[in-house]
């Protein structure tokens, strides 16, 4: 007698663990709906507003898809750090698709040029239809209703970002609404740098010096300043650079005054692309000349021809692009 009563337990406590068993279910599955649900409702960065430059405050109404730069160095760069490709570039065919730093980049998408920097193509910018333009104070202030007629256009200083690769990465984030990849960035070339730094150590430790010069004409050099990262003595790669070396970006020199710097080694930066003859011609070109023939880095034959992109206006890629180059230069010297 006691078996039925055996039985009609045995079904009540599955019938409870049952009841248990769905509503903890239930219960799951209305969290995790909850959680989408949230996660859906956070609220979106735009739109944003933006105070450039000019003192406009400019509103971006969502995540800029097709951005076109005015210039044709710094703000590209930057764009592509942060994962946004420009679609159009001032002076593409000529520099940024030609320049050894963006090649990989290049590879995937050909930059459209929109003509000069100073006197962009407006038929070309309004052809490529952009939902956000990126301009120069100082440079096309003259453009602004032309330019916000076809698209938002945000007004960058150019010419503070050009020497301050934090600001310029921290503004054109803030434009973005990429901040906090904007600091990732700068965290990553920090890195490079300090990578570079201890790559160099035991060059650094001879105390030889280098300079880093571009080439106006055959009898002057444009040097470029010590405070780019190769040769910025805290935030870069602390190579050692001569005495009365110029601080500011770029200074002239005659060809006489880099035989009074005297540097150990010596780093050309040419459009390489935009030459016709071979780097070994380049150099020879400078064989007749008796200062030439008498400064350390020539006779020692430590005269390195490299890409104008290296180091370009303190931009990110440029600069890590630039940092590998030496290194990789310098470190078994």
């Amino acid at each position: 007698m006691k078996k039925p009563w055996i039985m009609v337990l045995f079904t009540l406590l599955l019938s409870v663990l049952l009841v248990a068993c769905n509503n903890a279910e239930e219960k799951v599955a209305n969290q995790t709906q909850k959680e989408k649900e949230e996660i859906k409702e956070e609220p979106s960065i735009y739109p944003l507003t933006y105070t450039d430059a000019l003192g406009k405050e400019v509103i971006i109404e969502k995540e800029p898809k097709r951005v076109i730069s005015l210039m044709h160095v710094l703000y590209p760069d930057v764009l592509l750090a942060l994962d946004t490709k420009p679609i159009g570039i001032a002076n593409a065919d000529t520099m940024f698709n030609l320049w050894e730093a963006y090649q990989s980049f290049v590879e995937e998408q050909t930059f459209t040029d929109i003509g000069d920097v100073r006197s962009p193509s407006l038929e070309k910018i309004l052809e490529l239809k952009p939902d956000l333009i990126l301009a120069a104070s100082g440079v096309h202030d003259q453009l602004y209703d032309q330019l916000s007629a076809i698209a938002p256009v945000v007004y960058l200083n150019q010419r503070a970002m050009s020497t301050d690769q934090e600001l310029a990465v921290t503004e054109i984030s803030k434009v973005l609404g990429k901040e906090q990849q904007g600091k990732a960035l700068l965290e990553e070339v920090s890195k490079k740098i300090t990578d570079g730094r201890e790559a160099l150590k035991n060059f650094t430790a001879k105390g030889e010096t280098v300079v880093f010069t571009s080439v106006n004409t055959k009898e002057e050099f444009w040097i470029y300043g010590k405070n780019i990262a190769p040769t910025n003595p805290e935030h870069g790669l602390g190579i050692k650079v001569p005495q009365n070396y110029p601080e500011d970006m770029t200074k002239e020199v005659s060809m006489e005054g880099m035989s009074v710097l005297n540097p150990d080694h010596l780093f050309i930066f040419l459009d390489k692309s935009g030459i016709t003859m071979s780097e070994e011609e380049f150099l020879k070109s400078y064989e007749e000349s008796a200062v030439w023939k008498n400064i350390n880095a020539v006779k020692n034959k430590n005269i390195y021809i490299v890409d104008r992109s290296l180091f370009a206006q303190d931009a990110p890629i440029a600069t890590m692009y630039g940092i590998d180059i030496v290194v990789d230069l310098l470190k078994d010297k």
